[in-house]
């Protein structure tokens, strides 16, 4: 079995090939995201759990909370890289709507944009009991596919939905310094004239 996917700007999707399948000359290894060492802008990967996967699947995918909550798209991407990043959930093509022209919907493959112009920098694809993760390099529209993911049957499933997150957190903003460190500071400095006019 192999899959390979192909960004040009955009996520362009994932190619499976097993022995259900036709063979394509392109075709490499499976790539969970588990396995490391995987550029997510040009191959992505898949966790999940399906009897057509290498021994099943890899461990990392989730039910909980759409079957791809944070901490395992996180996990996915320290997988995957072996860097840890921090991400925020910018939104779900299916419960906030309002944020996406989406077509191709329902269906395995179609184009998203975001409404706001919001750059987003990883999507996962959620079908069936999977999600393919992808670096998409802080782009606003883009392509998706649920190409390489297995159902149980065996087949490619049709969209769940999408995950768009953004690249880390807002930093916080400045917490004002209270009256009395203020008054701390003012004090310190007035020691420290005090000493220098003893010193002259």
């Amino acid at each position: 079995m192999g899959m390979k996917s192909y960004v040009m700007g955009a996520v362009a999707g994932l190619a499976l090939a097993s022995t259900a399948f036709v063979m394509t000359a392109s075709a490499a290894p499976v790539l969970y995201c588990s396995d490391g060492g995987i550029d997510l802008v040009m191959d992505g990967c898949i966790s999940g759990n399906a009897p057509g996967y290498p021994g099943g699947g890899d461990g990392i995918y989730s039910d909980a909370n759409g079957g791809d909550p944070k901490a395992a798209v996180m996990a996915a991407i320290f997988g995957a890289t072996g860097v840890n990043v921090d991400i925020s959930l910018y939104g779900k093509s299916d419960d906030n709507p309002s944020l996406f022209s989406l077509s191709g919907i329902p269906g395995s493959s179609g184009d998203w944009t975001t409404i706001s112009g919001t750059l987003i920098k990883y999507i996962t694809v959620k079908a069936a009991n999977s999600f393919a993760l992808f670096d998409v390099g802080n782009v606003a529209t883009g392509s998706w596919s649920t190409s390489g993911i297995l159902n149980n049957g065996g087949q490619q499933p049709t969209l769940s939905h999408i995950s768009f997150w953004t690249a880390g957190k807002e930093p916080p903003a400045p917490v004002p310094l209270p009256a009395a460190g203020w008054l701390m500071i003012a004090g310190l400095g007035g020691l420290a004239a005090l000493r220098r006019r003893k010193r002259a």
